[in-house]
């Protein structure tokens, strides 16, 4: 699997060489999260959104959107399928993975898998869900996120239903992935991550002790499979 990671920016307004683009993975011809319109012109033979955001379904605040670009997300919006099982594009396997982020919108991770290779696309999160976390094994690369590096990251409670809501840090998601992943890849950079980015970069990678722990950049291109 060819693996380009298309943009690397969390939702913020502070932007760096790099770091410019809002969410996206093209795997070979599919696209996982779309938050950018022009990624659609990649042509891709699907999409898969994690969740509802705008940085990661650009069109979520009324944007027009014409496509015939197969759809899907952890919920129905507009042209967006709700998945609920596997789904098979050009040979790929794509299984939804649920997860924890948002009180609003339902949110999931992809695991892909095609030619022996194994890899995990989260979106944003601050667990997934426990009883789906038997999907995951024998992973060659997670592509999670970096809201934020702190430890324990910055989760709240709904006041109402005291439902707990947004981002674990980096350092736990090292910790929880590393044991089943060879690599680890860090995108979706929050605001932290530009006040000094070689600094942050260094800081990052130095988590990674039994996994390789890789901090993305717009346009990385990385391989999985046979042929890697």
């Amino acid at each position: 699997m060819k693996i380009e990671i298309l943009g690397t920016r969390g939702h913020i307004e502070i932007s760096a060489p790099g770091h410019e683009l809002h969410s996206g993975v093209l795997v070979d011809n599919v696209l996982f999260d779309v938050g950018e319109r022009e990624y659609l012109d990649r042509r891709p033979r699907a999409v898969f959104i994690t969740h509802l955001h705008e940085d990661h379904a650009f069109f979520v605040n009324d944007e027009e959107m014409d496509t015939d670009i197969p759809m899907y997300g952890p919920e129905r919006f507009g042209g967006v399928s709700a998945i609920r099982s596997t789904v098979e594009v050009d040979g790929m396997r794509i299984t939804p993975v649920p997860t924890n982020h948002s009180q609003r919108v339902r949110s999931c991770g992809y695991l892909i898998e095609k030619d022996l290779g194994r890899v995990l696309y989260t979106g944003d999160l601050y667990s997934v869900q426990e009883r789906y976390r038997d999907r995951l094994r024998d992973l060659d690369m997670v592509i999670t996120e970096g809201s934020f590096i702190r430890r324990g990251g910055l989760v709240r409670r709904d006041p109402d239903t005291g439902r707990p809501h947004g981002h674990t840090g980096i350092p736990d998601l090292v910790e929880f992935f590393s044991p089943i992943a060879g690599k680890i890849v860090i995108t979706h950079l929050g605001s932290w991550f530009f006040s000094d980015l070689q600094a942050s970069v260094r800081r990052i990678e130095e988590l990674g002790t039994t996994a390789e722990v890789i901090v993305a950049e717009d346009g990385m291109v990385l391989e999985v499979g046979l042929e890697a």
